[in-house]
Order: structure tokens, then sequence, then C-alpha cells
């Protein structure tokens, strides 16, 4: 697993261990599990790196631990809490202002920073090593995937084509002549 850096700001790794209701549950990934769609608005420098995981890029820490967002989340307000987040400690922001769809917001339940993707709040999960993604699909947790956007269809110009010229194949042949008196 190559691991590209698109951080433009340094991220320390740092997690914080809080409390998320509703907690607990397996520890063992399903077989299927939805990954959520971040969208954000426009594409920007990323504050996580990323790594192939699962199949496909998804955002580490800088000690290459796998990010996961959560479907019982909403906007910028994490219900892992407790338990929960003992389990799922979330990812503590940078410090100094942050790209957008980069975010950061206080927790309720702690009052600490925590950081955010498009909105979406962000985790660890305390079951895994660097590279590997043994939480995803777990709970509800799902990988932190960039936000893939559209590279534009190059456009194409027809090259013109020469119009095709016939030559004769044989020396055209005269037409015959009339002879005079001679009845055609």
């Amino acid at each position: 697993m190559q691991t590209s850096t698109l951080a433009i700001l340094a991220f320390a790794g740092a997690v914080v261990v809080a409390g998320c209701s509703g907690g607990g549950g397996s520890t063992t990934p399903s077989a299927s599990h939805a990954t959520p769609t971040i969208a954000p608005t426009a594409a920007a420098a990323s504050v996580l790196q990323t790594d192939t995981l699962d199949g496909g890029p998804a955002f580490v820490t800088a000690a290459n631990l796998p990010v996961y967002t959560s479907s019982g989340d909403s906007a910028n307000v994490s219900n892992c809490t407790g338990a929960c987040l003992a389990v799922w400690p979330s990812v503590t922001p940078p410090p100094g202002p942050l790209p957008s769809p980069w975010a950061s917001f206080t927790r309720s339940d702690n009052h600490t920073l925590q950081l955010s993707y498009g909105g979406a709040p962000l985790y660890t999960f305390s079951n895994d090593t660097p590279g590997v993604a043994t939480g995803n699909g777990v709970s509800g947790f799902s990988l932190a995937r960039p936000a893939v956007t559209a590279t534009p269809t190059p456009t194409v110009t027809a090259t013109p084509t020469a119009t095709p010229t016939v030559a004769p194949t044989a020396a055209p042949t005269a037409a015959p002549t009339a002879t005079p008196g001679f009845p055609y």
C-alpha cells in the first residue's frame, strides 16, 4: 500500500478520546456496508493523507491509521459519546485555518474540537493497525473517502480529411467519327 501525501497542512495525528451514545455494537465487520457519500462544494487541499484501503482511496492519519465517518452523525454533530468514543476516538483537527471542505467543530459532550470533512465528523478505530481498516462496516462506521472530482472530458477536434480525387485509370477514348455516306 502506497501512501500519498496530499497534505498542505501538517497533521499531528492526535486523537481525542471522549464519549458515543448508542455505542458498543459488534466489532466484527459486516460483509456488506454502505460508504457514505461526502460531497464537498469544491476540490481542495487535503488535511489528511490518503492510502488505498478496501479497494479505493481513503483518509488516514499521519500514523497511517484509517479514518472513518459514522452513519449516526449529522453535519458537524457527533452522536458518538461515552463507550462509543472509547472505541471510535474522534480525530482532532490540526491548528490553524482549514481549507474547505475541512472544518472543525466543538463537541457538545466534552467540548473538545473534532475534525470533519464535508460536515462528516471523523474518527479512528481503536482496533485498527496502521494501513489496515478492520473497522470498515462496523456499527455504522465506514471509511472516510475523498470526494471524487470529475475530470473534464477532453475535447477532440476532428481533423479535416482531404476530398479524394479519382484519377482516370485509362486515357479517354475518342468518340467514333461518322464516315460520310455510312449510316449509323
